[in-house]
């Protein structure tokens, strides 16, 4: 009954074909220009989870109580020097705050004048008693910038170091590295150069733990977004860079700026997915029209399948414009999924019209009895993609969802248009007979082989199956979508330098607390856990132990108590300062031997002398004084320490902690293992199901990552078994009989075994990106062996040499080359996709091809009912 159907639908078509193709060109223009007037493309990666999963609307609760902590630039500004580095970011922050169009927000959690302050009092008793001895033996550099701030009480300073030397009071051996610090600095007055002089290494063991962090700020920057763009804070980024480069922050003048967080994280993603898919699109469209060629020799036939491709595509998105609106990330790609996929109904009608038409010349009864032989299993093989796609609709992954629809929708048009518009086409251009069969002549040997030999291969074919089921139970899921990310992007790059810092919050859990008390008890339970490294909440701003730190900070003030009270010095002259330049440089001379040092210094300072210059002496005490002053100022700040209680805390760091509403964020720590890896995912796991234990209310990347991980994994098996139980029934309903299913299903559970098992072999572990591959492992291998099963139902086994395996040889050799395109990409979830595709497909088509001819060997010649 539905090949009588389809038989006049296709002799309509061509006793209609002028109307046909007139109307179809029309409608496609019409189509196309609703697309390119309505279509968008939203990049709001936030779209692509239901938001009404429990650990959705916990991240959303947490987001509205702190939205200045989400989709944030971070800045990381690393100088040669600690002057450097700051300075580097009080201009950067000063450029984008005044940039009121592109930021909403900018700050600086690392340059609070709160910190600065009580600084001193966050550090352990032994590292304050470290940098409290570093301040000590810095005494002498205080008294310049107390009494004689200029070159000649510096360098007045460094011969009473000299002298020490001679006296044998000092080790020599200390200065090298401070007296080359200052050759630099004079060198670049020299040259005419600005220069910070670093003042660690003015003294010995100056690795505290500030010195560590002063070569290391962070300007914290929120954009406004574009989700309308491919890079939605590319406007934001873009003006960081330039400003950068119009500060002079550069490598060459000892400071380096990168970008990473969630923007520019996204951002280098979108970027690297755009790459190269220009050339990988047309690179792969000319492979298809040239496979296409080779299957039908004929531009009168090739050329009817291309249009009839491009009128589905148009039809198809028009269909997503009007269905979903803004397309996202992943539903995009049914542009590339249509044409790889839909190209098979094209193939499979064209080739079968071939073969019909060399057994009869007339063109409207080649097509009819092409309609006849085809109807059945090109309707199935739609209805099966279709339906493989369609199962992804009711999954919580709303970007699979949509991509489902449109993709499951793009089907079912291209059917109708090719059993339409496609047999149109074909009556206009009235390709020629054929002058012999078109099948595979040269594989009848193969195929003799494989029905014959069906007692020793299906044996073999089972061991295999059995041996790759024990290989895919190894299969791995990888859940960390940082390992979907190019590692040479800088975003990416500099997250993971970042992330090496023991206090980095990539991957701290975050907790609401509705009250104080709550909190209180939250973070007692949590503090407990072998699992959590600390815990931080508002009240860890209020240091322990403060009484014996501030008796500490206090003995070191009176030790240097003098020396703050040295009288100023009277302003030196010009000679003043030449002629210590001159005492000090022939001091230098006089201890080349104990330090190697002194000769380049002394040879700089002559320099200086010789030329006599006052925008010279100028210069050099801008390099040397400057970053020295700003450095003891800050040391000094140090000591004025006081008791810190909670009210002392700045607003500025109190929202990040407090909610408007009152609600209090806490965040943990996962502890790091040996290897001080933050995302080993055996720990994190660990540390995530610790946290939920105490509160199941946890929140936060680790959270984050592996529930969407586990939302998508669950869309893609609740995919995977719908679409196989509608496929079973579709197939089921069509063939009415059980062993044909089961003949057509077999091939492609061993497919999908073995496909698994290469995975794990390899080292290729499933991805929120690859995954995709398997459902349609199954919805495209049920379309080949749709073929191979209505032609073994027509007493027929001459399955390789005939023209139905050429058609689904072609067919799938179309969307191979589409896939295997993908493999090339720069990015690295994109490839990794691409890369399970073509192995998928290829065992699919493997499958198919040499084991249901072994299959059909053992039953009898069934025909159709």
């Amino acid at each position: 009954m539905f090949a009588s159907f389809l038989i006049s639908v296709v002799d309509f078509s061509r006793r209609f074909a002028v109307s046909i193709v007139t109307g179809a060109i029309f409608l496609s223009i019409g189509l196309g220009a609703y697309v390119v007037q309505n279509i968008s493309i939203s990049t709001d990666i936030n779209q692509l989870l239901s938001e009404s999963l429990d650990w959705r609307v916990r991240e959303k609760a947490l987001e509205a109580a702190f939205p200045q902590k989400n989709d944030t630039i971070v800045v990381v500004i690393d100088g040669k020097t600690g002057a450097a580095a700051e300075n580097a970011a009080q201009a950067l922050t000063s450029v984008i705050a005044a940039n009121k169009d592109d930021f909403t927000f900018v700050s600086r959690p690392d340059a609070l004048p709160f910190f600065r302050t009580n600084g001193l009092l966050y550090l352990s008793k032994d590292e304050l008693a470290g940098v409290l001895d570093q301040i000590a033996q810095a005494q002498p550099l205080l008294g310049v910038t107390t009494s004689d701030p200029s070159l000649r009480g510096f360098f007045s300073t460094i011969g009473m170091t000299l002298r020490g030397v001679e006296a044998k009071a000092i080790d020599g051996t200390q200065l090298d590295r401070p007296f080359a610090e200052i050759t630099r600095a004079v060198r670049a007055a020299i040259e005419g150069q600005n220069y910070s002089l670093d003042w660690r290494a003015m003294v010995p063991e100056a690795d505290s733990p500030l010195a560590a962090r002063e070569l290391r700020k962070f300007v914290i920057a929120k954009p406004v977004l574009d989700f309308s763009s491919l890079q939605p804070g590319e406007a934001a980024t873009t003006f960081i860079r330039q400003a950068a480069k119009e500060l002079e922050l550069t490598p060459q003048n000892g400071v380096s700026v990168r970008l990473t967080g969630s923007i520019p994280l996204n951002d280098d993603e979108f970027s690297s997915v755009a790459e190269g898919a220009e050339l990988s699109l047309l690179l792969s469209s000319a492979l298809v029209m040239g496979l296409l060629f080779l299957a039908m020799r004929s531009a009168r036939i090739v050329l009817p399948i291309a249009f009839t491709l491009l009128t589905g595509l148009i039809a198809s998105t028009a269909f997503a414009t009007f269905a979903v609106g803004s397309l996202n990330l992943i539903s995009v790609a049914f542009a590339v999924m249509f044409i790889g996929i839909a190209v098979d109904f094209g193939i499979q009608f064209g080739v079968r019209y071939r073969d019909e038409h060399a057994r009869e010349p007339d063109h409207a009864a080649a097509l009819r009895h092409t309609a006849h032989v085809i109807a059945a299993p090109l309707a199935m093989a739609a209805g099966s993609t279709a339906l493989g796609f369609l199962a992804f609709i009711p999954t919580d992954y709303r970007g699979v969802s949509e991509l489902g629809l449109i993709a499951g929708a793009g089907m079912i048009i291209a059917f109708i248009l090719n059993i339409t518009l496609l047999p149109a086409l074909m009556t206009l251009a009235k390709p020629p007979a054929e002058a012999e069969n078109i099948g595979f002549k040269a594989l009848a040997p193969l195929n003799a082989f494989l029905t014959s030999r069906g007692k020793v291969l299906l044996p073999a074919f089972l061991v295999l199956a059995l041996a790759g089921l024990a290989v895919a139970s190894q299969v791995r899921f990888d859940f960390d979508p940082l390992n979907l990310k190019n590692p040479k992007k800088e975003s990416v790059a500099t997250m993971f330098d970042v992330m090496n810092d023991p206090d980095s919050d990539a991957y701290a859990a975050q907790i609401l607390a509705a009250s104080e008390d709550e909190e209180k008890s939250l973070v007692a339970a949590l503090e407990k856990l072998p699992e959590t490294d600390h815990v931080l909440t508002l009240n860890s701003f209020i240091p322990a132990e403060q009484d014996e730190k501030l008796a500490m900070i206090a003995d070191t003030t009176a030790l240097l108590e003098p020396t703050f009270a040295l009288p100023p010095a009277p302003l030196p002259s010009e000679s003043d300062t030449l002629h210590e330049l001159t005492k000090t440089a022939a001091m230098l001379r006089a201890t080349e031997a104990v330090v190697p040092a002194a000769r380049g210094l002394a040879d700089a300072l002559e320099t200086v002398v010789s030329k006599a210059s006052p925008e010279l002496l100028a210069r050099a005490s801008d390099n040397i004084l400057l970053p020295m002053q700003a450095k003891m100022s800050e040391l000094i700040d140090y000591l004025a320490a006081k008791p810190v209680t909670l009210a002392d805390i700045p607003q500025e760091l109190r929202r990040d902690w407090i909610a408007p509403d009152g609600q209090r964020l806490i965040e943990v720590f996962p502890k790091r293992g040996a290897d001080n890896n933050p995302r080993d995912p055996d720990m994190l796991n660990r540390f995530i199901d610790a946290v939920q234990k105490v509160t199941p209310l946890a929140s936060g990347t680790p959270v984050s990552i592996r529930e969407s991980g586990r939302t998508i994994v669950s869309a893609f098996v609740h995919a995977g078994i719908y679409g196989f139980v509608s496929i079973a029934l579709l197939s089921l309903l069509v063939l009415r009989r059980v062993r044909d299913v089961v003949l057509m299903l077999l091939p492609l559970v061993l497919a999908g075994i073995l496909t698994l098992a290469t995975t794990t072999l390899i080292g290729l572990p499933l991805n929120f990106a690859n995954i995709i591959a398997l459902p349609l492992l199954f919805s495209l291998g049920v379309s080949y062996a749709v073929y191979f099963v209505f032609f073994g139902r027509q007493k027929r086994r001459d399955f390789l040499q005939s023209s139905m395996a050429r058609a689904v040889l072609f067919s799938a050799a179309t969307v191979l080359v589409a896939f295997v395109s993908l493999s090339f990409s720069s990015h690295i979830g994109t490839r990794g996709m691409g890369e399970l595709l073509t192995i998928s497909l290829v065992y699919s088509l493997s499958c198919t091809f040499f084991i249901l001819p072994v299959l059909y060997s053992f039953g009898k010649k069934d025909t159709l009912p």
